[in-house]
């Protein structure tokens, strides 16, 4: 995974796909609790790490019934 170049302003984004492969180094979850959380997000999205973990916290933090 490519990261961000120090006096570059811009912020590394990566696919789902990505993320799904290093869902464990990345989140601490497994590949198909992260394909869960980013379960109907646009295929040709990208995330920032900081944004996917959001939505990972919330997908397992999630109230169930």
């Amino acid at each position: 995974m490519a990261g961000k170049k120090q006096g570059d302003d811009t912020v590394a984004t990566y696919g789902k796909d990505e993320l799904i492969a290093y869902a464990g180094e990345l989140f601490g979850v497994s590949p198909e609790a992260a394909q869960g959380a980013l379960y109907g997000t646009d295929d040709g999205e990208r995330f920032e790490i900081a944004s996917a973990k959001a939505l990972v916290d919330k997908f397992m933090n999630r109230k169930v019934n």
